[in-house]
């Protein structure tokens, strides 16, 4: 009993003692379970579920908001402010649409420079260098309503008499018995009496009187009068002789160029031969691209060559494909479109839009698939431009790669778009986050939007400090037409903020992962570089080789942070 007793003492004193050892004594190779063991694993187990979970989350999210990157144009009028232009600028709105003629000249320069404010203030915070572009609506061959009094609508009564006077006192301040008329002194020669002329969508007319400056109408259907409709005269493609071509339309070129506008926008587009003038006087003499709205229902009901048409743009602008007859809609959707794809023009499309949420009407529209650029406008409604904060279009499916015909899969060995086209394509099936593209090459940068991309495309233009004044302008030109294509992204960065001497590929990358469009684990496909001879365009000749790589954006190493900017 007395040995039993002390083999207990013994082992209540060596029990004792291993409690009283200090915990710093610990044994590696023991495993201990403490009492709360089985709550302090569990509450591990929620914290690292809820971890997976953020990060599925997360991963959906992103897959959600694999969207087409549209071009986006703003028409800027009086009322829009400084706020609005400088959110449409941080929103990626880099093209600026003014109409020239529905603006007295100090309510013009008042609109440019607003515009001109705001795009001094963005570019100021801007660490990238910012290319806009503006384009500006001339009147070309129309006939147009001057501003009516205090730029009001009137009512038309059936049996009144109306004054069309080429009188310019008249322009900006008209009446519902007198009006100005834009063009009308080229085409009063043509006009004869009893002809029936149309002002703007609802008021039909006849001539009853013709004089050397004006002309007489007995208004035979009723409507209202608003400034700068369109009138609609008998014969009007044929009625002006060639050599009053250049009276019409040289005198907004030349505004044009004073304002320093980069594209001309040419309205109600009926005439072939004007159209060739303008175009061949627009190449030859000033620095502007074409921007061109076909009048689609003169052209279909008069069986005009819409080839010859589309070929003289160097853009389509379609600013009312909702508002149209079904015939006009299948005519726009199956002749206009398809050749305007094969020409290779980019197409422009206003969505009409009165509130935020009306996008949702649109945005699964057949037509968002084929243009390249949204058009939009400051809603009277609301009094805003809807569409800035929604500027992205779902995708459909972006596993699935369309060959229209066998033609295109049989060039692919014989053309260099389709070949890059078609790289890319296929490389973007597994959920491709970005793209980064070097290269010298114009044509090559904008054949790939042209493409079923389904992520955002950066092209990268450096600004050398060796490049002279011809170079950087061709940069800057490049940058606003693909400011005009879907998934496009010019960069246009200076050595000054390339602090670590990366090359264009290396900068693009961290330069986005800095911005927050990249993510460590993301897929991303790079190709350089193509240039481009006289004739033809090479891809890898001499040094110049094209190299295509795809990776995953890697993790930042400490010692490797991004140093330039903020």
């Amino acid at each position: 009993m007395a040995t039993s007793r002390g083999a207990d003492n013994v082992s209540l004193t060596n029990t004792e003692q291993e409690e009283q050892q200090p915990e710093t004594d610990h044994d590696p190779e023991k495993f201990t379970v403490r009492l709360n063991g089985q709550k302090d694993l569990e509450q591990r187990l929620r914290e690292f579920k809820a971890a997976c979970d953020a990060h599925e989350k997360h991963a959906r999210k992103r897959r959600r908001r694999r969207y087409y990157h549209m071009g986006l144009m703003a028409k800027v009028v009086m009322e829009t402010t400084h706020d609005e232009l400088r959110r449409m600028l941080e929103h990626g709105t880099f093209t600026f649409h003014v109409d020239m003629v529905a603006f007295k000249p100090d309510e013009l320069a008042t609109i440019m420079e607003t515009l001109n404010i705001a795009i001094s203030a963005h570019a100021d915070e801007r660490e990238l260098r910012t290319a806009t572009g503006l384009a500006v609506e001339i009147n070309g061959d129309c006939c147009r309503i001057g501003r009516l009094r205090n730029n009001c609508t009137t009512m038309l009564a059936r049996g009144a008499v109306v004054t069309l006077t080429t009188n310019p006192a008249y322009r900006y301040a008209g009446f519902r018995e007198i009006v100005y008329v834009i063009n009308l002194h080229a085409y009063l020669s043509a006009i004869r009496l009893n002809d029936v002329l149309l002002i703007g969508p609802e008021i039909r007319c006849r001539v009853v009187k013709t004089l050397n400056e004006a002309l007489a109408v007995l208004i035979i259907d009723a409507g209202l009068l608003t400034s700068y409709d369109f009138i609609e005269l008998p014969g009007q493609c044929q009625a002006l002789a060639p050599e009053v071509y250049p009276e019409l339309f040289m005198s907004d070129l030349e505004r044009a160029v004073a304002l320093k506008a980069n594209y001309v926008v040419m309205p109600k587009i009926r005439c072939k031969a004007f159209l060739r003038a303008l175009s061949q006087v627009v190449k030859a003499d000033f620095n502007l691209k074409l921007i061109g709205c076909i009048d689609f229902e003169y052209v279909r009901n008069n069986m005009l060559d819409l080839l010859g048409i589309i070929k003289l743009l160097d853009y389509i602008w379609i600013p009312d494909m909702f508002n149209v007859s079904c015939c006009v809609y299948n005519y726009i959707m199956e002749d206009a479109l398809p050749i305007a794809h094969c020409q290779k023009k980019p197409v422009i499309g206003t969505v009409p839009l009165e509130r935020c949420n009306d996008f949702k009407r649109f945005e699964l529209h057949e037509f968002l698939w084929k243009i390249d650029t949204i058009h939009m406008q400051k809603s009277p409604w609301c009094n805003k431009y809807p569409l800035i904060v929604k500027k992205l279009m779902p995708i459909r499916d972006y596993r699935v790669g369309v060959v229209q015909n066998q033609q295109q899969v049989k060039s692919i060995l014989t053309s260099y778009q389709t070949i890059v086209n078609f790289i890319i394509r296929t490389i973007s099936t597994i959920e491709c986050q970005a793209i980064f593209v070097f290269t010298k090459c114009e044509n090559a940068s904008v054949a790939l939007a042209r493409s079923e991309i389904y992520c955002p495309v950066y092209m990268m233009m450096p600004l050398n400090e060796d490049d002279d004044e011809t170079t950087v302008n061709c940069k800057f030109d490049l940058a606003r037409t693909l400011h005009l294509r879907r998934n496009m992204h010019p960069i246009l960065y200076t050595t000054d903020i390339n602090e670590c001497g990366y090359s264009p590929i290396e900068f693009g990358v961290e330069f986005m992962r800095r911005k927050g469009c990249l993510e460590v684990g993301d897929f991303v496909v790079t190709l350089e570089v193509g240039k481009e001879e006289e004739d033809n365009v090479v891809l890898g000749v001499g040094e110049d080789v094209c190299i295509l790589r795809a990776f995953y954006v890697a993790p930042v190493f400490n010692c490797e942070k991004f140093k330039y900017g903020t």
